[in-house]
């Protein structure tokens, strides 16, 4: 998951540690939404960049 988070602050032109907390600040609004989709992918619990970058590509091998 580095590696997504590295690709992303170079491709940016911004360090590693901002996209971390900007990814994590979004997140933080998307659990607070209580989504049907979030609430089923993470219950009810805000999940870390890691965990959320995790099963957002499990579910996407799942997808293709």
């Amino acid at each position: 998951m580095k590696d997504i988070i590295k690709q992303v602050a170079l491709k940016n032109g911004v360090s590693e540690e901002e996209v971390r907390k900007e990814m994590q600040k979004t997140i933080h609004e998307a659990y607070l939404q209580k989504s049907p989709t979030f609430i089923n992918m993470f219950g009810d619990k805000e999940p870390s960049v890691e965990e959320f970058l995790e099963m957002i590509s499990v579910s996407a091998k799942g997808i293709s």
